[in-house]
């Protein structure tokens, strides 16, 4: 089976349109007969996930079968080297949480929403990351800063900025969506990010071009003289939010969960698709809303910390 159905076998697509799409962690009889959220086989894919999430291809596009698992305990090393990631297992490992209105967003990045968001465009949307942020952290053990995924599509030609929120409440994720949106998606951050974005690229040309991700054109897409109207016409804007919901309890109920689930889903997009339309560019920006409904973030948190925590103790 490929990785590709195996990921669909547990994240199952509710809504698939152009501009909207979401996704849930299916539903499976555990033990006793009960139908619970395949969370355990969720949280396994996204694992397997971390070398590229945390490496990219900064460090080649094979590995060896013998250093399978090294390169594991590297990718989780990395991904704890920086301090968001770090202090939100120790919040969450002990039984802690972040609340939706907690200030400091940088810590809220621990909470692992650009991994799903990228673990969802690699697998639905043909994507591979053009720069993975966690090979490139300062020397304060920061993350490089910036949008929360920086993805290409090479069949299109697209680079696919996306942004990310993991919040309990789905209507106070989508506000913070918003407010990335107008604070990222402007011509100066635009400039910095994309020195920053071009600078790396040339770090990783030789993998890039193994891959097939022809490593001049993006580079010469994000020159800053390139025409604005030029980077937007190849530019998508993946805008991910997974959240808190209580939709799931009619799950065994067919009909009645459908209906609870687009009509929650669609009233959330109205909400952001009402909010966005003040921006400037609004009629210029390829947004994708994907929305990702759980039946308790801090579980699926909670577990995801804890696989890696165990995978980096492998290491010693």
């Amino acid at each position: 089976m490929t990785r590709a159905l195996e990921v669909r076998k547990i994240l199952s697509c509710k809504i698939n349109e152009s501009n909207l799409h979401s996704y849930f962690i299916d539903f499976d009889l555990d033990d006793d007969g009960s139908l619970t959220q395949m969370v355990k086989q969720f949280t396994r894919l996204l694992t397997e996930e971390i070398p590229s999430f945390a490496l990219g291809y900064h460090q080649g596009t094979m590995v060896a079968q013998e250093n399978m698992v090294r390169v594991l305990i590297e990718a989780a090393n990395s991904i704890y080297k920086i301090d968001a990631y770090e202090k939100a297992a120790q919040t969450y490992l002990n039984d802690g949480y972040f609340e939706d209105d907690f200030e400091d967003k940088y810590l809220k990045r621990g909470e692992f929403g650009e991994l799903i968001l990228h673990f969802i465009l690699k697998y639905f949307f043909n994507t591979l990351p053009l720069v993975a942020k966690i090979y490139f952290k300062d020397s304060y053990g920061h993350a490089v800063h910036g949008f929360d995924s920086v993805h290409i599509n090479t069949e299109s030609s697209t680079l696919w900025l996306g942004e990310s929120k993991l919040y309990t409440d789905g209507a106070r994720g989508i506000d913070a969506l918003v407010e990335d949106l107008f604070e990222h998606f402007n011509s100066d951050y635009f400039e910095n990010e994309f020195t920053i974005i071009s600078k790396r690229i040339k770090d990783t040309e030789k993998n890039l071009e193994k891959s097939g991700a022809n490593p001049s054109y993006w580079i010469d897409l994000l020159n800053s003289y390139t025409k604005l109207s030029e980077k937007l016409d190849k530019i998508v804007v993946p805008m991910f939010c997974a959240y808190e919901t209580k939709v799931f309890s009619n799950y065994s109920n067919t009909a009645q969960f459908e209906k609870d689930y687009i009509e929650e889903i669609k009233k959330l997009n109205s909400r952001f698709t009402s909010k966005k339309s003040k921006h400037p560019w609004d009629k210029k920006l390829n947004i994708v809303v994907i929305l990702v409904p759980l039946e308790s973030k801090k579980k699926l948190i909670s577990t995801l910390h804890n696989k890696l925590k165990m995978l980096q103790a492998l290491g010693g």
